[in-house]
């Protein structure tokens, strides 16, 4: 079962995303033992990143996986963009594309099935995207999960849900195909044993914490439990960004540094191999 990161996006201080350091950042994780990456999902401030920055990060990230699979979220307002930018995915060598149903609007089954059906014209594996949340207009209910499989829409779930019922229901149905992407039940996944990947946010920051919670080191269970909640009272994703430097662009602003007092330091390898905060936050 791959332990994968959903990565942040990071920003130089123009506001321009920065590949280089986007780069360095999915080489380090690499050498931190991170097994698969997830490029461009809300982590990843989709909504707010142009086409070509979003094909520019796809390819990044994949040229320095260094093998390692990557699901590329290629969702976008235009079904002809949605298409491009999947096409450009997959032949770029990303393991599967990412997309949740169209954002915003009531729509019942057959339009989110139409939308899978012109959505995943482009050679490769579509994964769908449960963003959370049951009263979302584009949350993805069992029932319709379930419909997308047995059509052959999709093949696979990257589900962000922090229900641990509604994951065993599907990981039992659907058994390798599910991932689940919610740092707060991060110490109960290994309990889904039919799970196809794990998906962390915050490994962009604590890489080796995470991984060792997920492998069931239950002293660092309630550890893991506390900092997530931490985590979203600084500013959730925000306070990720500043925590690394990553930098905010709008609509994010970074959080000051006073909401981030109690969060531990970005891990940086060091000599010695301890975790440190390089510089202060951002």
């Amino acid at each position: 079962m791959p332990f994968a990161v959903a990565l942040l996006t990071p920003f130089d201080s123009s506001g321009r995303v920065d590949l280089a350091k986007l780069r360095a950042h999915v080489l380090w994780l690499t050498a931190k033992g991170a097994e698969a990456f997830v490029a461009t999902a809300s982590a990843g401030e989709f909504l707010y990143l142009s086409d070509r920055e979003r094909e520019a990060v796809h390819r990044t990230v994949i040229e320095s996986s260094m093998g390692r699979p990557v699901i590329a979220c290629t969702w976008d307002p235009s079904p002809t963009t949605t298409e491009y930018l999947s096409k450009a995915a997959v032949q770029q060598g990303a393991h599967a594309i990412l997309l949740p149903p169209p954002l915003a609007y009531e729509l019942d089954d057959d339009m989110v099935m139409r939308w899978y059906e012109a959505a995943t014209q482009h050679g490769g594996t579509t994964f769908a995207y449960h963003l959370g949340g049951p009263n979302r207009p584009s949350s993805l209910p069992l029932d319709r999960v379930n419909a997308l499989f047995d059509r052959g829409l999709v093949g696979g779930l990257v589900d962000e849900s922090d229900d641990p019922w509604r994951l065993r229901r599907l990981a039992e149905a659907h058994p390798g195909a599910v991932w689940s992407c919610h740092d707060g039940i991060l110490p109960t996944m290994r309990e889904l044993g039919s799970l196809g990947g794990v998906v962390s946010v915050a490994a962009n920051v604590w890489p080796t914490f995470t991984h060792r919670v997920y492998e069931g080191d239950a002293a660092l269970q309630q550890t893991m439990l506390d900092r997530a909640v931490r985590t979203q009272r600084a500013g959730g994703l925000r306070a990720l960004k500043s925590l690394k430097r990553f930098g905010c662009r709008a609509p994010l602003v970074a959080p000051p540094d006073e909401a981030l007092e109690g969060l531990p330091p970005a891990e940086s390898t060091t000599g010695d191999g301890r975790s440190v905060r390089s510089s202060p936050p951002g």
